[in-house]
């Protein structure tokens, strides 16, 4: 499970507590009003007669219908203002009821400590990554991040796929807005993200945010979806490091299911099947214990229990089956096999020390 349950902390309940302050302000300055309306004009009413103490009494069993009756003998102008006092302090009362009871009831007391809860969750992720649309299309990458473990938050404008998401993964992280908005990136804390899917399902939309993303983090590693083959080299212009066609690997994906079957059976396995074991890499770090050492020197296959079957070397190059003279230089991504469990291992190996 990627995420945690929600908890209700302090700091929630303080938050909601400033949000019911916020939204009892006007009734509560209302009844204050009435209140000391009621004071002062009893106050006057008894010319001088009546205490002041009084004067808040009779205002107190005035408001709340007790009814005690007049503590002090009242002419037909004192008769009036309590009448008028009365239906000013229902008033005032029912307001503020109606206020209160939206706030407990309308507003759902719990999808707000809910949403409270995950704003702060997503406070707190660091080297994350950020998927941009609830399409079809990023629905498989979200189930992908969800069953590998991998910190991520969800960012959509529509209500409805909203509450989707949220019922198919649990404690999933979804913040509802507009990913193209810079506010929204941020919210999702994007300056610490390592990685942005941009599927919003419309090229203009997807180019948008993926110039938006670049500017806001410029080390972020930006991969989008692109159904325009003509649009494919300004995606990468405006800052994409890698650019998916739907319809191009569909149409690899038939080819190859006709001329090399068994192959595709086993990439589905590594890739979206039921196993535990996925493709994986993991980057050499500067500083790292395997910086600067040959593959059979790392003895990675001794201390994580995987093989390395490629290795994509800071150059670009891609060496396949390495013999294990090859030097891990940093930032050289090391491709295997692995459970989760294993890559995390191999990860925190190359690792800065």
């Amino acid at each position: 499970m990627p995420f945690p349950r929600w908890t209700v902390s302090t700091r929630i309940l303080a938050s909601l507590a400033a949000d019911l302050f916020y939204r009892l302000r006007y009734p509560f300055l209302s009844v204050l009003g009435v209140f000391l309306f009621g004071t002062f004009g009893y106050y006057l009413l008894g010319h001088g007669q009546v205490s002041l103490l009084d004067s808040i009494y009779m205002t107190s069993i005035t408001l709340t219908t007790v009814g005690y009756g007049e503590i002090f003998p009242l002419d037909d102008a004192g008769r009036w203002f309590t009448t008028v006092l009365m239906w000013a302090g229902m008033g005032a009362m029912v307001y503020a009821t109606a206020v209160v009871t939206s706030f407990f009831v309308e507003m759902n007391l719990g999808q707000l400590v809910r949403e409270q809860s995950m704003k702060e969750r997503i406070a707190q992720l660091r080297d994350h990554y950020i998927v941009c649309g609830a399409s079809e299309t990023a629905q498989h990458i979200i189930r992908e991040l969800y069953d590998t473990s991998q910190p991520f938050v969800v960012i959509e404008m529509d209500a409805q796929k909203v509450e989707h998401i949220k019922a198919q993964f649990e404690d999933i992280l979804v913040l509802h807005g507009d990913a193209t908005e810079e506010s929204i990136l941020e919210e999702a804390r994007i300056a610490h993200a390592q990685g942005l899917f941009a599927v919003l399902g419309d090229d203009g939309r997807n180019m948008l945010l993926t110039v938006v993303a670049r500017y806001v983090n410029p080390h972020i590693k930006i991969v989008t979806e692109c159904r325009d083959n003509n649009l494919i080299n300004k995606f990468y212009r405006a800052g994409a490091n890698y650019v998916v066609n739907p319809a191009f690997i569909g149409g690899m994906r038939m080819a190859s299911e006709m001329l090399r079957p068994r192959v595709v059976t086993f990439l589905d396995r590594m890739l979206r099947g039921q196993e535990t074991e996925r493709v994986e890499q993991a980057v050499v770090e500067e500083g790292s214990p395997l910086a600067g050492k040959t593959l059979a020197e790392a003895a990675i296959p001794q201390r994580t229990g995987l093989v390395p079957i490629a290795l994509e070397m800071p150059d670009g190059r891609s060496i396949f089956n390495p013999t294990g003279e090859e030097r891990l230089e940093p930032g050289t991504a090391i491709i295997v096999i692995a459970t989760p469990e294993q890559i995390t291992k191999l990860r925190a190996y190359c690792r800065k020390a």
